[in-house]
């Protein structure tokens, strides 16, 4: 005779754990997408911001455990194929930029909104400064630092409304994990 265990858990079950794991990635995943679609706006593909920063910082602070260097390298490499930008740009600036909130990890974990604004608006101009340069030196011409300028603040401008769908889904995480 067959016994069933009493801990049998559905499959639903351990679907909703995975999905839950993987939902920092497709969140990611959602915002990157939503970047590089099609505004139609005048001038907008040009000085279009770097969203896909916002997540990858976010959840280099908050869940490095689920999001890890990795991952910003394939999201680096996806955004290199779907954007155009010289193959190894992205790659390079995520995978970098991603070490690089980590090393400042325990100086912004618990800080306030506009602290870790701070620091994102610190790390990303980094990242915006090394995308600039490698772009730059691939095309042998300096490319318009204005256009990666204002770029940026548009960035910074957008940061809030990019890190508010995360800041959700951190919290419902945190909630599931109790």
């Amino acid at each position: 005779m067959r016994s069933f265990s009493l801990t049998h858990r559905p499959f639903y079950y351990y679907f909703g754990a995975k999905l839950r794991q993987y939902a920092p990635k497709l969140m990611t995943l959602l915002i990157l997408l939503f970047s590089v679609a099609p505004t139609y706006l005048p001038g907008y593909s040009i000085v279009r911001p770097y969203l896909t920063l916002v997540p990858v910082f976010y959840w280099a602070v908050y869940r490095p455990e689920d999001f890890s260097v990795l991952s910003a390298f394939i999201f680096g490499l996806f955004l290199d194929f779907i954007d155009g930008t010289p193959l190894g740009v992205n790659t390079l600036v995520f995978t970098v930029f991603y070490l690089a909130v980590q090393t400042q990890r325990r100086y912004l974990i618990g800080k306030s909104f506009v602290f870790i604004w701070f620091g994102f608006a610190i790390l990303s101009f980094g990242a915006y400064f090394f995308k600039w340069l490698f772009v730059s030196i691939n095309y042998a011409v300096f490319t318009p630092m204005t256009t990666a300028f204002i770029s940026y603040i548009l960035l910074l401008l957008c940061y809030p409304v990019a890190s508010w769908p995360c800041a959700l889904l951190h919290v419902y995480l945190s909630d599931k994990e109790r």
